[in-house]
């Protein structure tokens, strides 16, 4: 039974709308916004400007320093939950007592809100806060670890990486569970210990699980928002402004929504190109390797 070409395009003309609305609308606007000087604040002087949004970028202090917190935010969050969410999956493999009940726990941090993780991570470490009111119980003088710049920016990292490392350990356990067991048992009947069985079989099995996992993780951290906002606010001063903090103040602040999308697709670029870097480097090890 053959379909009418009416039938067919009165079927997929909400899908079309739909995609223009959401996807191909705010793209454009945002393209032809980001070339213009959009001010909420002062309307009579808007017009466009060409280039100048990503001149002004280009030597900005501010963005750079931004763009280094941002990366810095993401290198510890992956540093950190990777390999301690690999570590997790280890245990669970072992299928020792409680195994699955500790499954259960291991995803609450996941399904909670980042607000509530960054507000519950605020009470805990900020000045004054519980954590500080421990140490004050031994005699020590509060860390106040959001309060100084120089762990206000490690501090929401390791947070995020709290969040999101049962993710890392539940596909880690996942694919760890895929292995042949014939094969695991041969290298252990040949004297192969825990730690060559780890580096030399495991990890190269499910390398392309791992690789897909850096790149979620990359891309999640890099564009965290909602966790550093309630944690510091960028703070103390700028010591842990990140990019999405940079924007958010240029564009609700500041109400400078040209300069803000100029923002918004550098960062778009920059995720795209340290993404491919990822999937490129993996390409090009996993080559090797094999």
């Amino acid at each position: 039974m053959k379909t009418s070409k009416k039938y067919t395009m009165a079927a997929l003309l909400p899908s079309i709308i739909l995609f223009l609305v959401v996807l191909v609308f705010p793209t454009g606007y945002i393209i032809n916004l980001m070339f213009q000087r959009y001010s909420l604040t002062d309307v009579a002087g808007n017009r466009y400007i060409g280039i100048d949004n990503f001149a002004r970028l280009a030597g900005d202090d501010r963005f750079w320093s931004a763009a280094w917190h941002s990366a810095v935010f993401s290198g510890v969050s992956m540093a950190v939950s990777i390999p301690a969410g690999v570590a997790i999956a280890l245990l669970i493999r072992k299928r020792l007592w409680g195994t699955s009940a500790f499954r259960a726990i291991l995803i609450v941090p996941m399904v909670l809100a980042p607000l509530v993780v960054g507000a519950v991570f605020r009470f805990m470490l900020d000045s004054n806060g519980f954590v500080d009111w421990l140490f004050g119980l031994v005699g020590i003088d509060g860390l106040a670890l959001l309060a100084r710049p120089a762990t206000s920016l490690a501090t929401t990292a390791f947070v995020d990486a709290w969040q999101w490392t049962p993710f890392v350990a539940i596909v880690a356990a996942a694919a760890m569970e895929t292995l042949p067991k014939d094969v695991t048992e041969a290298a252990q009947l040949d004297g192969v210990n825990a730690w060559q069985e780890l580096w030399h079989f495991t990890l190269p099995q499910i390398r392309p699980l791992l690789a897909l996992v850096a790149l979620i993780r990359f891309m999640d951290s890099f564009r965290e928002f909602d966790k550093i906002f309630i944690m510091t606010n960028g703070g103390p001063g700028s010591s842990s402004e990140t990019l999405p903090i940079y924007l958010w103040r240029f564009a609700f602040q500041y109400y400078e929504m040209g300069y803000a999308a100029a923002i918004g697709f550098v960062m778009l670029v920059l995720i795209s190109l340290i993404s491919t870097f990822i999937v490129r480097t993996f390409r090009a090890s996993r080559g090797v390797a094999e």
